[in-house]
C-alpha cells in the first residue's frame, strides 16, 4: 500500500485564512501589552527599592516617634521584638507603647519586666467587656490617644525589626522631606516545614503580587494600601479625621481604609530599604493566609478601584492572550507559522515576567520564585475569585464570616 506524499511546504504555508492572522495578530498584541504593563509596574518598584537602599541615613532632624505595638497572644516573640525597638540607633526622642488586647499568656508579664529595664516602655489594655466590632481599632485609638509624640510608629507583636536602624530608615524621609505618612515592607518568615512548600510558593506570590499593587499605586502618588506590620503617619492626621469613626461599623479596614483616607501623592512616601523591612513570625501559615486575602478582599469595595484597573487589564490581556494563541494554532494547521509566532511571542512575555519578577522579589526579601510565575499569575483571577466567594452571605457593612 503506498502512502500519498506529504508536502512539507504546507508547514510554511502563509496562505492562511484571515481570521486566523487577525487572531494570531490580537495574540501578539495582547502578549506584548501584558508585558509592558507588568514589566513597567515591577521596574518602579524595584528602582524604588534600589534607590532607598543606596541612601544614607541623615544624621539629625529627625520626629519624635511614639512605636505602638498591637500585641494579642505574643508573649514568646515580645522578648524579641520590644527590646530590639527600645534600642534604636534614634537620634531623637521615641517611646514604645505596648496595647494588650485580651492576651491569654503571659504578655503582661513580660512587658513589666521589661518595663523596669527600659522607662520609654508602656502598656495599656483593651477593656475585656469591650463591645467594639473591631477591638484592634479600639486598641490602636487608645495607643493613640496615650501616645505623645507627633508621629507614629504602627507594628504588631508577632513581629521581627532586624536592624537598630529601622526607625531611622522609616523615618528619613519624615526627617528630609517632610512627608506624614510612610509606608513601609513587611516580609513572612519562611516556614521550615516542607509541608508548607507549595503554600511558601503561593504565598510569596501573593505577597509580591500585593507589593507591585500598593507600592506602585503609593509611588504613582495613589496610596490606598500598607501592611499595618509597618506603617507610620502624623499624630494629628488621626484627630484630623476623627480616627477610625467612618469605618466603626467594619470589622476590619482599620489600614487600608483608613490610610486611603489620610494619605495623598503629596504627604505620603514609601520606604523599601532592607534597614526598614520587618518579618512576621506566622505561626499557622495557611490559616492566616487564607485570613489576610479574605479580609483584603473584603475591604476592597471600600477603596480607590484606580490602583487596581492595570492588574484587571493584565489579567484580560494574558487569558485573551492564551484563548486568541489556541484559536491561531488551531486555525493554521498544519502551517507552523502561527505555533512559531505564538512560541515568540509567548516566551518574550514570560521570560521577562519571570525575570523581573524574581529580581523584585529578591530586592523585596521574598521567596525568589522563577518557573512558577506563569502559572500563578494566570491562576490569580481564579484564586481571588475563591475568595470573593467565601464572602458571599456576609453583610456589606461588616465582616463576621468564619474563617
Amino acid at each position: 500500500m503506498q502512502f500519498p506524499e506529504f508536502d512539507y511546504t504546507s508547514l510554511y504555508n502563509i496562505n492562511l485564512p484571515l481570521w486566523v492572522w487577525i487572531t494570531l495578530g490580537v495574540s501578539v498584541v495582547c502578549a506584548a501589552l501584558a508585558a509592558v504593563v507588568m514589566w513597567s509596574r515591577m521596574r518602579r518598584v524595584s528602582r524604588a527599592a534600589k534607590s532607598d537602599a543606596s541612601a544614607e541615613l541623615p544624621e539629625s532632624g529627625y520626629p519624635a516617634v511614639s512605636v505602638i505595638v498591637y500585641a494579642q497572644a505574643a508573649a514568646s516573640n515580645l522578648r524579641v521584638l520590644l527590646p530590639s525597638l527600645l534600642e534604636q540607633d534614634y537620634p531623637a526622642p521615641m517611646e514604645v507603647i505596648v496595647v494588650n488586647d485580651r492576651s491569654c499568656d503571659n504578655t503582661q508579664d513580660v512587658v513589666a519586666e521589661l518595663e523596669m529595664r527600659y522607662p520609654n516602655l508602656y502598656m495599656t489594655f483593651t477593656p475585656e467587656d469591650s463591645r467594639n466590632l473591631s477591638r484592634r481599632k479600639l486598641s490602636l485609638t487608645l495607643a493613640v490617644k496615650a501616645a505623645r509624640y507627633p508621629m507614629l510608629m504602627f507594628t504588631e507583636g508577632n513581629c521581627r525589626v532586624e536592624s537598630d536602624h529601622w526607625l531611622r530608615a522609616m523615618m528619613r524621609k519624615a526627617a528630609e522631606e517632610g512627608k506624614e505618612v510612610v509606608i513601609g515592607h513587611a516580609v513572612s518568615a519562611k516556614p521550615e516545614e516542607e509541608e508548607y512548600a507549595e503554600l511558601t510558593r503561593g504565598r510569596a506570590f501573593d505577597e509580591t503580587m500585593a507589593a507591585v499593587v500598593g507600592l506602585n499605586g503609593a509611588l504613582c502618588g495613589h496610596p490606598f494600601i500598607a501592611t499595618g506590620y509597618n506603617l507610620a503617619y502624623a499624630r494629628h492626621l488621626f484627630f484630623d479625621h476623627k480616627g477610625f469613626s467612618r469605618t466603626l461599623n467594619l470589622k476590619f479596614g482599620d489600614d487600608d481604609v483608613f490610610l486611603s483616607e489620610i494619605a495623598t501623592g503629596e504627604n505620603t512616601a514609601v520606604e523599601l530599604s532592607p534597614l526598614a523591612r520587618v518579618t512576621a513570625m506566622e505561626y499557622n501559615p495557611r490559616g492566616l493566609h487564607d485570613l489576610y486575602r479574605v479580609r483584603r478582599e473584603f475591604t476592597r469595595r471600600y477603596l480607590r478601584r484606580r490602583p487596581y484597573l492595570a492588574t484587571a487589564l493584565c489579567s484580560w490581556l494574558l487569558w485573551l492572550w492564551l484563548g486568541t494563541s489556541v484559536a491561531a494554532v488551531a486555525g493554521g494547521v498544519p502551517s507552523l507559522v502561527p505555533l512559531g509566532a505564538v512560541l515568540a511571542a509567548g516566551v518574550g512575555l514570560w521570560v521577562s515576567t519571570m525575570v523581573c519578577f524574581r529580581r523584585l522579589s529578591a530586592i523585596l526579601g521574598e521567596r525568589e520564585l522563577l518557573w512558577s510565575v506563569p502559572f500563578l499569575r494566570l491562576l490569580r483571577p481564579f484564586r481571588t475569585l475563591r475568595h470573593r466567594l467565601r464572602l458571599r452571605g456576609c453583610r456589606r457593612d461588616q465582616y463576621t464570616h468564619p474563617i
